[in-house]
C-alpha cells in the first residue's frame, strides 16, 4: 500500500479541489478539453506525491535555481514577445510554447520568489536589519521579478508584493524598521501608481498596456469613492462594450441564475458565452450550477486549508518551515479569494485562476508543487524530525 506523507486533511483538500475541477471543466469545456485537463491533474497529483517526500530543506538551494530559471524565461518573453521558432515560441508575452506543452513563467516566478525570500529571511536573519542587506537579499529580487512580470500581468505583481510585505512582517522584522523600509516606500509606490492612473494623457500608461487595461477596468465599474473615483476616464467610452465589461456582465448573470441551490451539475447556460469560463471565471460557473451552497463550500475548503497552515505553523519549532508554510499557503488563499471576488464583481478583473480548480497546466503544476512542499513540512512537523 502506498504511504501518503503529510497532513491527511490537506491531502483530502487537494483531492476535493481536483474532483471539483474535473466536474466544472467537463461542464464548461466538454470531453475534448477534459482529457487534457485530467492529464494535467494526474501530473499535478504526481508532483504533490513526489514533493511531499522531498525534504523541504533542499529548497534553500533549489529555490535559487527555480527563481533564476523563472527570470530567464520572463526575460525571453520581454525580449521576444512574439517569437516563433522551430522548437520554442512565445505567445502574447505570457506563455512559452515548448512544442509538447505551453508554460506560463509568471506562475513559477510567483512561487519560486516566495521560496527564495523565505530562504533569505531565514539564512540572513541577522543581516537584513541593515537596509543594504534588506535591499540585496529581499527587495532587489522582488523588484526584478515584478519588473519582468508587470508588462503583461499586473495582478500577479500586486499579489506578489502583498505576500512579500506579509512575509517580512511575520519574519520578526523590527516594527520600526518595517514602517521605515517597507510601509513608507510602499505608500510612495502606491501613490505613484495611482498618479499614473489619475493623470490624463500619461505617456507611461501608453507604454504599459496592462496599466491601460486596469484603468479601463476601474472606469467600467464607475466607483464613487477615492482614490478609484479619481482615475482618469476621459478616454474611456462607457457606451462601448469592452471585453472585461462583457465578462463581468455574463459572470453576474451566471451567479444570478444559480441562486441558492444552483441550476444543477452540467446545466450551465453561460458557460457557452462567458469567455474564460474554464479558467478566469470558473467560480461563476460553479455558482451557476451549484448555487450559493456550492460557492460557500469551495470557500470553506480553502479556509480549512489555511486553518491547517496556521495550526502547523504554530506547531513548528523551526522558523524556515514556518515561513514557507505561511508564504505558500497565503499565496494559494489570496489567489483563490481574488478569483472569487472577481467573479462576483467585488474587484476589477485580474485574470487569476482558482488554484487546483481552473483549467491551466502551468497553474496546476506549480500549485501542486506548493502543495507537495507544504505536505512535506507537515510531515516533518508532525514527526518533529530534523527541525530542531
Amino acid at each position: 500500500m502506498i504511504k501518503l506523507f503529510g497532513d491527511k486533511i490537506i491531502w483530502w483538500i487537494s483531492i476535493l479541489l481536483c474532483i471539483a475541477s474535473v466536474l466544472l471543466v467537463y461542464s464548461s469545456g466538454g470531453a475534448s478539453i477534459l482529457i487534457t485537463h485530467i492529464t494535467h491533474l494526474i501530473m499535478g497529483v504526481g508532483l504533490i506525491f513526489i514533493f511531499s517526500r522531498f525534504n523541504f530543506r533542499y529548497f534553500t538551494n533549489l529555490s535559487t535555481i527555480l527563481l533564476i530559471s523563472s527570470i530567464l524565461m520572463l526575460s525571453f518573453l520581454i525580449i521576444f514577445p512574439e517569437f516563433d521558432g522551430n522548437f520554442i515560441s512565445s505567445l502574447k508575452g505570457r506563455w512559452i510554447n515548448f512544442g509538447i506543452f505551453t508554460f506560463q513563467p509568471s506562475e513559477l516566478a510567483k512561487y519560486s520568489l516566495i521560496l527564495f525570500l523565505c530562504r533569505n529571511l531565514f539564512i540572513h536573519s541577522d543581516l537584513i536589519y541593515k537596509f543594504y542587506y534588506l535591499l540585496l537579499y529581499i527587495l532587489l529580487p522582488t523588484a526584478l521579478t515584478c519588473f519582468l512580470i508587470i508588462p503583461f500581468n499586473l495582478s500577479t505583481v500586486i499579489l506578489i508584493l502583498l505576500i512579500v510585505i506579509f512575509l517580512i512582517f511575520i519574519s520578526g522584522y523590527p516594527i520600526n524598521l518595517f514602517f521605515k523600509f517597507i510601509v513608507l516606500p510602499s505608500f510612495v509606490l502606491i501613490t505613484i501608481f495611482f498618479s499614473i492612473l489619475i493623470l490624463p494623457n500619461n505617456p507611461i500608461s501608453d507604454k504599459l498596456p496592462r496599466l491601460t487595461t486596469w484603468k479601463n477596468r476601474i472606469c467600467s465599474e464607475n466607483f464613487n469613492y477615492p482614490p478609484l473615483s479619481l482615475v482618469d476616464c476621459s478616454s474611456y467610452d462607457f457606451e462601448q462594450v469592452y471585453n472585461n465589461n462583457y465578462q463581468i456582465d455574463k459572470a453576474l448573470s451566471a451567479v444570478n441564475r444559480g441562486g441558492y441551490l444552483g441550476s444543477g451539475a452540467g446545466d450551465s447556460f453561460y458557460k457557452k458565452i462567458l469567455p474564460d469560463s474554464i479558467s478566469d471565471f470558473i467560480f461563476a460557473i460553479l455558482l451557476e450550477e451549484y448555487g450559493l451552497f456550492g460557492g460557500v463550500s469551495i470557500l470553506l475548503i480553502y479556509l480549512l486549508f489555511y486553518q491547517r497552515i496556521i495550526i502547523l505553523s504554530v506547531k513548528s519549532n523551526n522558523d524556515f518551515s514556518r515561513l514557507i508554510l505561511l508564504g505558500l499557503g497565503t499565496v494559494i488563499l489570496f489567489q483563490a479569494l481574488l478569483h472569487m471576488c472577481v467573479s462576483v464583481n467585488l474587484i476589477p478583473v485580474t485574470g487569476q485562476t482558482l488554484p487546483l480548480v481552473s483549467r491551466g497546466g502551468s497553474s496546476i503544476w506549480v500549485t501542486s508543487l506548493a502543495f507537495g512542499i507544504i505536505l512535506n513540512i507537515s510531515y516533518q512537523i508532525n514527526n518533529q524530525t530534523g527541525l530542531k
